[in-house]
């Protein structure tokens, strides 16, 4: 990883785990003025909000901030974001990094942001995706 840090990595995975523990309690919120949301499970609203839309968090504060971050990356750091997701969660190895950068260098387009949120493990992903490449620039040394 040449264009990405380590602090901009752990900053787009905290608002990503805030953003995915907030939208249930914002779409119970929501379906509280409009249903009788004392029908609802907690499962039902989780999965209301495993398939709800990215619009659906145009108010929520915390996913605005993490779209700015995103949108603030240069398009290096956006694609190496977005292979280092795809490292975690398996799609390259370790040892396909560059690949994996020019893959996503080649799916590039505005939605970003919201590509990366649909993925229901995002911050697991980085997460394991920074691991599996600190461990590799570690051999490198």
């Amino acid at each position: 990883m040449t264009a990405l840090n380590v602090d901009t990595i752990n900053y787009i995975v905290s608002l990503a785990r805030e953003v995915q523990q907030d939208a249930p309690d914002i779409i119970e919120a929501e379906l509280a003025e409009s249903h009788d949301s004392e029908f609802l499970t907690t499962d039902d609203i989780a999965q209301i909000a495993d398939e709800g839309k990215m619009e659906d968090h145009a108010q929520d504060t915390t996913y605005q901030a993490f779209v700015g971050a995103v949108k603030r990356m240069n398009e290096e750091e956006r694609n190496e974001l977005v292979a280092l997701m795809w490292v975690g969660r398996g799609t390259y190895g370790k040892d396909e990094w560059e690949q994996a950068v020019a893959a996503a260098a080649e799916a590039s387009n505005d939605h970003t942001a919201d590509y990366l949120m649909r993925a229901p493990l995002l911050p697991d992903y980085l997460e394991e995706g920074l691991a599996q490449m600190e461990d590799l620039l570690e051999e490198e040394e």
